[in-house]
């Protein structure tokens, strides 16, 4: 792909998932940067190599490397990359923290998985398969560059602006460039599938633990009013229809919310059962995705007041909201 006068170059670099390939974008303008890497692979570097060849470019001549979020698809050679290259790595403060306590993160995950109805068999496939790729297919870089909000980055003839966008993964920054009117997303607006809000772990109080799918619809709305002409995704072709692209994700969430409901009319279930419900041929880490889907439209309900939930024998039960529920005094939480 070459648009926006010759200056951004899309990269599809091959990854080891049903997805098939993740999205790396050149910006020709000094300093030449990338954005996203990509796995560590052999087959991704060489076709990195051979995509910058093309171009006129070598990995030598990157100067900056911009991470939209913290998973091995989007960060995972940033660092052999940096290394041949001297290039600087930024990425949000909270995508750094995730990529370095990634152990920690799948500990707590495990009790999260548990917690919410998964076999110990597919709970067991699931880690064992995040933990395998994560080695095989990432570097975490020991040294970067922390963006935030609003933050500026400067080409000789243009600027970038970041966008917090957490929702599909906590440190998800959108880089805008406003003359042009082009928008590198990552995993925040897709054209083919739906960004999976990722299970946030930081929530405390009670109820569902996740409240990334909230959080990844109010940054939906926080974008809503760019002038955007060009959408570059982390995955797939990019695409001009940005208002479109808005308006399906709240539109798949608000029918998610429903069937979830639905569900849970018939009577009471776990996470994982209703997740198994909307998606019954998920395995391995599609299990973690599917639960992490789950509880966050389950987060959205119990803080409505439409379901409530209690715990047996350590398994969280979730049921619809019925009007003779309410004197009970297991009044739900409300925002």
């Amino acid at each position: 792909m070459q648009d926006l006068a010759g200056r951004i170059h899309r990269i599809e670099l091959p990854v080891p998932f049903p997805i098939r390939t993740a999205n790396a974008y050149l910006i020709d303008e000094e300093p030449l940067t990338l954005v996203d890497t990509g796995v560590k692979t052999d087959q991704s570097f060489s076709v990195l190599v051979e995509s910058l060849a093309r171009l006129g470019r070598n990995v030598g001549d990157i100067r900056r490397i911009l991470i939209t979020h913290g998973h091995i698809d989007h960060y995972g050679q940033a660092k052999r990359i940096a290394s041949l290259s001297g290039a600087e790595i930024y990425m949000h403060s909270k995508a750094y923290e995730r990529i370095r306590s990634m152990g920690r993160f799948q500990r707590n995950l495990v009790s999260v998985l548990h917690q919410n109805g998964t076999p110990k068999e597919s709970l067991d496939e699931a880690i064992g398969y995040m933990k395998s790729a994560v080695e095989a297919l990432s570097d975490p870089p020991d040294k970067v560059c922390f963006i935030d909000d609003d933050g500026k980055i400067p080409f000789d003839k243009m600027t970038l602006k970041s966008i917090h966008c957490p929702g599909h993964s906590p440190g998800l920054v959108c880089f805008y460039m406003e003359r042009g009117g082009a928008l590198f997303c990552g995993d925040h607006l897709l054209n083919d599938i739906s960004p999976n809000p990722i299970i946030d772990l930081s929530r405390k109080d009670g109820g569902p633990q996740s409240t990334s799918l909230a959080d990844y619809l109010r940054s939906v709305w926080k974008i809503a009013d760019l002038r955007v002409t060009l959408v570059l995704p982390g995955h797939g072709e990019p695409f001009e229809d940005f208002r479109g692209a808005v308006e399906k994700a709240v539109r798949h969430h608000e029918e998610r919310l429903s069937k979830v409901l639905s569900i849970l009319s018939e009577g009471e279930k776990t996470a994982y059962e209703i997740s198994k419900n909307l998606f019954p041929n998920t395995r391995s880490f599609d299990v973690f995705l599917g639960v992490s889907e789950i509880l966050g439209h389950l987060r959205i309900l119990f803080d409505q007041g439409r379901v409530l939930s209690r715990s047996r024998q350590g398994i969280d039960y979730y049921r619809a909201v019925r009007d003779r529920d309410l004197p009970l005094g297991e009044k739900p939480v409300m925002e």
